[in-house]
This record gives structure tokens, sequence and C-alpha cells, in this order.
């Protein structure tokens, strides 16, 4: 599905996010059976994307069902890709894209005026995080995510549950300075969990956390204002390509390669043809494949909000794109150990049928089963390089307060330098008291 993605970021670039969306939703056939995980996250993150937000939700109700059904199977699966490859198996997801689900759905339901409803997808991500610690214990080392506690603490207080609300944003403090991605604890943040912990009257808790940050206030909304949160997905998560490594044997002639395929239609077809030839002139080869994460080159670091009688700096809250390398770096000595397995039955069943043949035949048969068994795996053997590419690479977030009723809002996208590369001005409701949050996408 190269070319596919290919065209689908192109329109995303473009902005024309409900022509995306139309273009994913027409395009099921294309992800097959054993990708239909994969086109209920693209289409719900799609129509989030283009304010379709019932139907996005709908999606993503589609997406957990699928992940659900497929984490029993995943315990059991795998027969098939020891002599196949991954892609032979349905995609069963990460459990990191399992629980973003519930932001882009918990926001489906805020900018749908059902703020009951985004907290229902914030006791389900609490749920998740409880599972995957006591199951996933030894296994895996995604078991909780600071981004999703500090944005579910928001959703918990915007439905008015300031207790969940401060025991979420204490846990997102914890996990921003012990977590998987290192990131500053957002000032933010900070003031929300002292904000809430002194709106509960848990003083003691408030005077830890100044004692903590210093710079910790208490957030107090102006009389006749509202708070605007503005998200920002930025960029594109990276890529996932072939990491190839190739071994032959001509008579006593060793070779070896390591090559890296991105998704080039003409590199990839000419590193097929490249191995196949080596394959069929070699006595012995062997190849395996393991995926590699290349990033997408972005020009946007950062955005800030001007607004009358104020300026307000985003930040990162979320860099999906080293949550997702780390994730696989954390898995590759499985990914490793499956794929070797798996050339070694390949070229054990290879040497034992040519043996067969050779014996039984006695003529160059045995060669020529050799050769179309080193021919097959050169074709067969590739990385499982799926993924929810859909994603941005980096989460945004900048909070400001603003007076009730229609506001103006010029945001600026930088570079890394401070630069402004470009601007793009919305216009934003404010309620009286209430939060109101707003839904951005970058990338150059």
């Amino acid at each position: 599905m190269t070319g596919y993605y290919t065209d689908l970021r192109i329109k995303m670039d473009a902005g024309d996010y409900k022509s995306a969306a139309k273009f994913v939703e027409d395009s099921k056939g294309k992800y097959g059976k054993k990708n239909v995980l994969l086109f209920y996250l693209d289409a719900g993150f799609l129509n989030h994307l283009a304010q379709n937000y019932m139907k996005s939700a709908d999606y993503f109700e589609s997406a957990k069902r699928k992940f659900e059904e497929y984490y029993q199977k995943s315990i059991t699966a795998g027969a098939a890709s020891m002599i196949y490859n991954d892609m032979s198996m349905a995609y069963y997801g990460q459990n990191f894209e399992r629980v973003h689900i519930g932001i882009f759905e918990a926001l489906d339901y805020i900018l749908a005026g059902q703020d009951n409803e985004a907290a229902v997808e914030a006791r389900q991500s609490n749920t998740l995080f409880r599972r995957f610690a006591v199951e996933n214990s030894n296994k895996n080392f995604y078991k909780d995510d600071a981004f999703i506690r500090y944005f579910m603490g928001l959703v918990y207080e915007n439905a008015g549950y300031v207790n969940d609300a401060y025991v979420s944003y204490a846990r997102a403090i914890d996990l921003y300075r012990t977590g998987i991605v290192p990131l500053a604890v957002p000032q933010d943040l900070i003031d929300s969990a002292y904000s809430a912990a002194l709106y509960l009257g848990m003083n003691d808790r408030a005077g830890e956390i100044k004692s903590r940050y210093p710079s910790a206030q208490r957030k107090i909304m102006p009389d006749g204002y509202g708070e605007l949160i503005i998200i920002n997905y930025n960029g594109f998560m990276p890529k996932k390509i072939d990491n190839v490594l190739e071994f032959a044997l001509f008579d006593i002639w060793p070779y070896i390669n390591q090559v890296q395929i991105d998704d080039d239609k003409e590199r990839r077809d000419f590193e097929k043809a490249r191995s196949v030839t080596i394959s069929a002139f070699a006595s012995d080869y062997v190849k395996v494949s393991f995926p590699k994460y290349e990033k997408i080159p972005s020009r946007i670091y950062s955005f800030g909000a001007a607004y009358a009688g104020g300026y307000a700096q985003g930040y990162t809250v979320q860099d999906l794109g080293t949550l997702a390398q780390k994730n696989l770096e954390a898995e590759v000595g499985k990914i490793y150990a499956k794929t070797l397995a798996r050339a070694a039955v390949k070229y054990a069943i290879g040497k034992s049928v040519s043996k067969a043949v050779s014996d039984k035949t006695n003529s160059g048969w045995g060669l020529l089963t050799q050769i179309a068994f080193n021919v097959y795996n050169s074709l067969s053997e590739t990385a499982d390089k799926r993924a929810w590419n859909t994603l941005p690479e980096t989460i945004q977030m900048s909070r400001m307060y603003l007076p009730e009723g229609i506001n103006e809002i010029s945001v600026e996208f930088k570079d890394a330098a401070g630069n402004v590369m470009k601007t793009e001005n919305i216009e934003v409701e404010i309620k009286k008291g209430g939060r109101t949050f707003a839904v951005l996408r970058s990338a150059m």
C-alpha cells in the first residue's frame, strides 16, 4: 500500500480532510481482511480531522472491538509466520495504538458536546493501563503514558470529576519525570494538579507539589472568561522500512549484504530483482528482513497562538515517533528470534527437499529444487512494516484564558529555529467559565 499512503498524505498535507476521509472509506478493499484494523484506525482518525465526529467515534468503536477480538488470538497466533512471514497474519496493533484511540474519541465527544461520553473514554484508558500492568508486567514495556494521563485529567475536569482529574494529573507528572519518552513536565500540568489539589482541600498534596515545583500556581479563571485548549497534531509518524540481510555462498566465495529499503517503488523493485538473481546462482542462500523506522522530515517543529492581549506558546505533550521507535526496540529481540527461526526453517526445508529430489532422481533436479527454494526465500521474506501510519509524529498543546464570545486566534507554525513557516487564523467561541477545545494539524 505504498502508493496508497503517498496519495493519502498528499490530501492530508493539503488540509483536505473531508476528501482524505472519503478516500480512506472508498479504499477499504485495498486494506484487505488482514488489515481491517488499520482501516478502522485510519478512517477514524481522518474523519476526526474532517470534523465528522460521530462517524469518527463509530470507526474507533469498531477498532476497539477488533483489538479485543485479536487480543486472545495473539496469544496463540504465529505458527504461519514461522514459515512465511508476519504479513501472513492479521495486523493485531500495538498497545500504545489502542490507548491513543481514547484520545481522539474523547475529543470527538467533547467537540460534539458530549462531555460525559468523553469521560467514559478516560475510564476505559485507565482500565487498559491496569490490564497492561498485570498481564504484560514482564512482556511489554508500555504500561502507562504521561500524555494520556494528562489529557484524560483534562477530560475528567471538563466533565466535572475534579477528584479523578487530580489523580490523573498527579500520575501524569510522575510519568513525565520517569516515563518512556523524555519530555519536560508541562507547566500547565503542574498548575492543574496544584489547583485541583487546593480545590479538593488536599492542602498537604498541594504543598508537596509546590515543594517539588516552586513555579506551581493556582489557576484562577478571570470573571467572564473561559479556557481554550489547542491540540495540534504535527507531522507524520516515522515509516517502517525493510532492513535486509542476505547471506549467500557461491562455491567457496561468501557473499554478505545489508540494505535498507524504503517505500520508493523503483528502488524496491531493483532490490527484489537483485536478490532473486543472487539467490538463483547461490548454492546456499539465506535472507532475513527486520523492520526499521525512518523519520519523515517535517519543517514544522512547534506552534504558538496569538490572541488579543497575549501569546501562548505551544509545547510538546506526546512524542509518538519516539514512542513507536522505543516500542519497536523493546520488541526487537522477539522479532529477531522469530525472523531467524523462520530463516532457519526455510533453509532446512530447502536443503532437505533438494537432497531428497537429488537422491531420488540422481540428476540436476536437486540443484534446480534448491534454486527454487532460494528464489522463494528471496521473494517471500519481508519485514512487517504495518502500523497506524496516519498518526502524527508529535502532539502539541497550548492553553489560554479568553473572554466570553467569539475570539480570533492567529496560529503561527515555526521551525526548530523559531522562524514562522506559516500561519492559520481560526475563530473560537468561548463560553463563560467553560473549556473549549480546538484541533489543528501541521506538516510541511
